[in-house]
């Protein structure tokens, strides 16, 4: 079994992602991300995909998708639905994400599910910080 080793260029190891998720004909994108994507990855590391179709994936569609991806890297992998991720994992992805399927518009629309949830996300998520900030300081 091929194993993507730390030292891949990442054009190849793109290139053999793209012809496994290739296989999909309901996902309309597909970005790697985490360590994997930043070239930081180590004989341990797990593989961080995000994948997104016109509709939430089914149990069935994620275990093969999860399946063909080890069995071609012979990482495990971790696989979100871009259908049903939310922030603040949404944002990682959109931004230190590397693209492997799928056209501007449907990565356009992605980065679009971000700025909305972002707004309606980080003023909840920056209250809960300044108040667990003024608990910890007595203030």
């Amino acid at each position: 079994m091929p194993h993507m080793s730390s030292n891949s260029a990442a054009p190849d190891a793109d290139h053999m992602l793209q012809e496994v998720l290739q296989r999909f004909p309901a996902l309309d994108l597909a970005l790697v991300f985490g360590s994997v994507a930043k070239g930081q990855q180590h004989e341990a590391s797990d593989l961080d995909i995000a994948v997104g179709a016109s509709r939430p994936l089914t149990v069935p569609e994620k275990m093969g998708i999860i399946s063909a991806l080890a069995d071609s890297t012979g990482r495990p992998v971790d696989l979100v639905d871009l259908k049903t991720v939310t922030e603040p994992l949404l944002g990682q992805i959109v931004r230190h994400g590397r693209r492997l399927l799928g056209g501007d518009k449907a990565y356009g629309q992605l980065i679009s599910k971000h700025l909305f949830e972002q707004a309606d996300f980080m003023p909840y998520q920056n209250r809960i910080l300044l108040e667990r900030r003024a608990a910890w300081i007595g203030k």
